[in-house]
């Protein structure tokens, strides 16, 4: 009886070197894999900030100087204003840009198509 119960514990041993060594293959696998580009807080905060321009923007009648103020006022020197791919303003050169874009429409549904573009290191 004592020899089953050794030979069980054995293969249960077995099955848990092989179950590790799976395991470390499959880590190893996932490790050599090309890791995506996370984004950092500073990118997220800057996606929020242009968005919530944009969804200000299309609550009200904006004209394109407030556009440009609004845009100024949140970036500065490091964002810029594109409606209906006219640049209105221009942004510093920086290493990184993220870029937004909307369609607004005014009271007689007329569209507007608007991207905001800040530029970052």
């Amino acid at each position: 009886m004592h020899h089953r119960k050794l030979k069980s514990q054995l293969k249960g041993f077995v099955f848990s070197l092989e179950a590790t060594i799976s395991l470390m293959l499959f880590l190893l696998m996932l490790t050599t894999l090309p890791a995506q580009q996370n984004s950092t807080l500073k990118e997220l905060l800057i996606v929020q900030q242009e968005n919530d321009l944009l969804r200000v923007w299309s609550t009200k009648e904006t004209s394109v100087q407030e556009m440009i103020y609004d845009t100024n006022l949140l970036f500065g020197e490091s964002g810029e204003v594109w409606v209906n791919d006219k640049q209105l303003s221009k942004a510093k050169i920086a290493k990184n840009t993220i870029a937004s874009e909307g369609i607004i429409l005014d009271n007689l549904l007329n569209e507007k198509k608007v991207k905001i573009i800040v530029s970052y290191d």
